[in-house]
């Protein structure tokens, strides 16, 4: 060709052409937009020129043309790119400037303005563009690009005390804008300048502008290049050195330095060999720090997304979080802060270093929040203390970041929520953090925000499906819950439970409203809580009963603990505006496990006993229960009587029901005569066989009186049923089990015999669960009931029935051992086995083998 220089336009348009085409397939940001947009221009720009120079069709001037508008665009272009860059709000200049470079069009098309060049044939037969000598005219585009150039200085200038002087792309934005601008003043003012000054440049600033947004990590590196793109480019660069550095370096070793033929070419040898090594080495390295950290990075991220989408733990996030930072940062230290319930601040979560706690809290509202908010997702503190953000930083702050040796912070947001900071503190505090490793913090922090908030949101309806919505205490689904895993993790060691059920509260609610009622509650379980403190958890079973759990406390302490509760509750009734009020007071019941219960169930029947107890003794007071007690006679048959005796006489819990329970009987007897003399044997087996079984005194009445009412519910059956001497049929058997739930309805409405309702119940359950009318088994079945159960076996089979005489005693012994583990608790079956073997329970008259 002719054109000297052309090498350099076709190299110009390769790029630009390249660039626009590879930055087509990135996400499309304002910046990336702009610089498309910059590209396209710069495309038009070297086309034109190019075009120009080869005088294509369909003119010469027309391509000269292009190539000015696309000159004289390219300045608003650029300062369109920094506006972007510096994210400024108001698009005033932004349409002014574009408006007044679009009024140049006509003096740009026409020549008004610059004159199209001369094509002039040198000597050696080369082309060449001379340009005229520039007139007046170009004062007026001139006059626009200054105004455009000081524009974007000043953008430069804000970002600069924005961000920072070392902000990421200012220095390169505000080079490349010299060098593109000193290059096409070089081009027009230099006389008879044949070299594209003004393309060279422009090369050089769109790398630049594309190393600006790299900075700012609009887009990855591997974008631009592949590692197959670089092997080649070294290939290409090896075959480039021995075709044309081979003649040159023979050349300037065998006229420097005598030598023979084979010397010099062993050294030129080593001389390509040294270099090929060299450009293998930098591509290597170069090939390295763009791929091979960034797959690396790559399966950290594919790793760590994939194991934070498998929990819903937010400590276990946070520790997945830290360990990935740990993995491919140069870290010493991490700190992870989450929004509070009240979202007031950020308080300290996680500390990398268990010998250095997390205890700190950072204000939502403090400056670098702001900025991690508005401007950037990742605040690198070198950077941060340069710009104006960090004079309105606060005192406090700023000495527990120096404090802690933060370098950098990183936002976990969730678009302008952010969920939570990341606080790093650098290995090297000299060392800055690297664009790739900035980039992976943002992408850390940006998975590890979704995966937070949804821990969040899962724990926050976790704690609302658990917790009370008037008091705040957890509720009764929760109790049981904890109850359950409290008493598998103690094992053998000491589990405490105590019920606080408030005396009255139901007469208070008619008195004072349901409004007061519930402050009454709130107050009271506030004392409950200030009381039991870090020692135990606090739960509302009902409408008027706390649960306290206390693991590893023993009884002792617990009674302290029930002390202080009901003299912290005593007070309430002392301030001055409640005098009006009725006093309040609770009772408390106390069972600890595994002393007085061997199971979780036990231990809720066990205290919610002794709660009953204490309420029954006079209320305001604390009921212990504790086994079977020393202090009544030690042969069986006495102490059973003894208990039997009190309960017969109305003293105790139950005096109150008493004439309700005779009167229930005496109905009974009246009916069929069989059920009564039944219920009473009954009650007296049962009630030896749970002496025998250590329950204790409480207990004991409890399972006597339900022996007394278990079969209350056979008054609304058929006599033709009770009485019929043959079997039942399927139907008649359905409605003679419904005596149960007629029991049942029968003793609710007693007062005060709500715990007799378990055992009659569940009398009729069997242990392997194939029992009626719920199917419980086990250790499921109160042990009330599963006493009641033996002792009426016992009795029907060995006493006289319509349809049958009484069954020898042996006989039902080896059907209740054959039961045992199928129908009867085993334990209980054998112990009751062993007591009329042994004649410690004493045979009813009616039993055909009673003297």
């Amino acid at each position: 060709m002719n054109i000297p220089f052309l090498y350099i336009n076709i190299t110009a348009l390769f790029v630009y052409s390249l660039l626009l085409f590879i930055f087509l397939a990135a996400k499309k940001t304002p910046e990336i937009r702009a610089f498309l947009l910059m590209m396209v221009d710069c495309v038009l720009w070297t086309a034109g020129a190019m075009l120009m120079r080869l005088q294509m069709w369909p003119d010469p001037h027309f391509w000269y043309y292009v190539s000015l508008a696309a000159i004289f665009s390219l300045e608003f272009i650029f300062y369109y790119f920094i506006y972007c860059m510096a994210r400024v709000k108001g698009r005033f200049l932004v349409t002014l400037f574009g408006l007044c470079t679009l009024a140049l069009a006509p003096g740009t098309f026409s020549g008004y303005y610059l004159a199209p060049p001369t094509p002039v044939l040198r000597p050696d037969g080369t082309t060449v563009f001379v340009y005229s000598t520039v007139v007046w005219h170009m004062i007026l585009p001139c006059l626009l690009f200054l105004a455009m150039i000081i524009a974007s200085l000043s953008l430069l200038q804000n970002m600069r005390r924005q961000q920072g002087s070392h902000s990421s792309g200012v220095q390169m934005l505000f080079w490349g804008g010299v060098i593109c601008l000193g290059g096409n003043l070089m081009q027009i003012f230099i006389p008879g300048n044949t070299f594209p000054f003004d393309t060279l440049a422009g090369v050089i600033f769109a790398a630049l502008m594309m190393f600006a947004l790299y900075r700012r990590r609009l887009f990855r590196m591997t974008l631009v290049v592949s590692r197959g793109l670089l092997m080649l480019g070294e290939g290409g660069v090896c075959v480039l050195l021995g075709l044309f550095c081979t003649n040159p370096l023979y050349t300037f070793l065998t006229s420097r330095f005598p030598m023979d033929f084979k010397t010099a070419l062993t050294l030129l040898s080593l001389l390509l060999a040294g270099l090929l090594v060299l450009t293998y080495t930098l591509v290597r390295r170069l090939v390295d720090t763009l791929f091979t950290r960034e797959e690396q990075q790559n399966r950290l991220l594919k790793g760590f997304s994939a194991e934070v989408s498998q929990t819903l733990s937010t400590d276990d996030i946070m520790a997945k979080l830290a360990n990935v930072l740990n993995r491919e940062l140069p870290l010493s230290q991490i700190y992870i802060c989450l929004s509070s319930q009240q979202e007031r601040e950020y308080v300290a979560r996680y500390s990398s270093n268990p010998l250095v706690p997390a205890s700190f809290a950072i204000d939502r509202e403090s400056p670098k929040v702001h900025y991690l908010r508005d401007q950037s997702p990742c605040l690198l503190l070198r950077e941060y203390n340069a710009t104006t953000h960090a004079i309105s930083d606060w005192a406090e702050e700023r000495e527990l970041f120096q404090r802690l040796q933060i370098d950098c912070v990183g936002a976990m947001r969730d678009g302008r929520q952010i969920v939570g900071l990341v606080l790093l503190s650098a290995r090297d505090h000299r060392r800055a953090f690297t664009t790739a490793e900035i980039g992976f913090l943002e992408t850390v922090c940006s998975i590890a925000s979704i995966a937070i908030k949804n821990a969040g949101l899962y724990e926050k309806m976790f704690r609302e499906a658990r917790i009370d919505s008037l008091t705040g205490a957890f509720n009764y689904r929760y109790f049981v819950e904890s109850l359950e895993e409290q008493f598998q993790i103690c094992g053998r060691e000491c589990l405490t439970l105590m019920y606080v059920d408030v005396d009255d509260f139901k007469l208070y609610n008619q008195l004072y409203g349901v409004e007061e009622g519930d402050r009454a509650l709130v107050r009271i379980c506030q004392a409950i809580s200030l009381c039991t403190g870090d020692s135990g958890t606090v739960f509302r079973t009902s409408g008027k009963v706390f649960a306290v759990l206390l693991p590893g406390a023993d009884v002792h302490r617990t009674l302290t603990l029930a002390r202080e509760i009901r003299r912290r509750v005593a007070q309430i009734n002392d301030v001055p505006e409640r005098r009006q009020f009725k006093p309040l007071s609770v009772s408390a019941g106390i069972c600890s496990a595994p002393y007085a219960a061997s199971s979780a169930k036990e231990l809720m029947d066990n205290a919610d006993l002794a709660t009953y107890n204490a309420k029954q003794s006079g209320k305001d007071q604390t009921m212990v229960f504790r086994g079977a007690s020393d202090l009544v006679p030690v042969h069986l048959a006495e102490r059973t009587d003894a208990i039997i005796d009190r309960v017969e006489r109305g003293s105790g819990s139950y005096s109150n029901a008493l004439s309700m329970i005779s009167a229930l009987t005496a109905a009974i007897d009246a009916k069929d005569h069989y059920t009564y003399a039944h219920s009473k044997n009954v009650a007296r087996y049962a009630a030896n066989l749970a002496v025998a079984a250590g329950l204790n005194d409480d207990q004991v009445r409890t399972i006597y009186i339900a022996g007394l009412l278990h079969d209350i519910g056979k008054i609304s059956i058929p006599e033709n049923i009770l009485n019929k001497t043959g079997k039942l049929s399927d139907e008649e058997f359905t409605v003679m089990q419904e005596h149960v739930n007629n029991s049942i309805e029968m003793i609710r409405h007693l007062p005060e015999m709500d715990y007799v309702i378990p055992a009659a119940l569940g009398h009729h359950e069997r242990w392997d669960g194939k029992g009626y009318p719920r199917g419980i088994s086990g250790e499921d079945i109160p042990v009330s009931a599963r006493c009641l159960a033996i002792a009426d076996v016992f009795d029907a089979m060995t006493t006289d029935r319509p349809y049958r005489k009484g069954l020898p005693t042996e006989y039902a012994l080896e059907e209740l051992r054959k039961g045992a583990g199928t129908q009867f608790d085993p334990h209980l079956a054998a112990l009751f086995i062993q007591l009329i073997q042994a004649r410690d329970i004493t045979l009813s008259s009616a039993h055909p083998e009673t003297p």
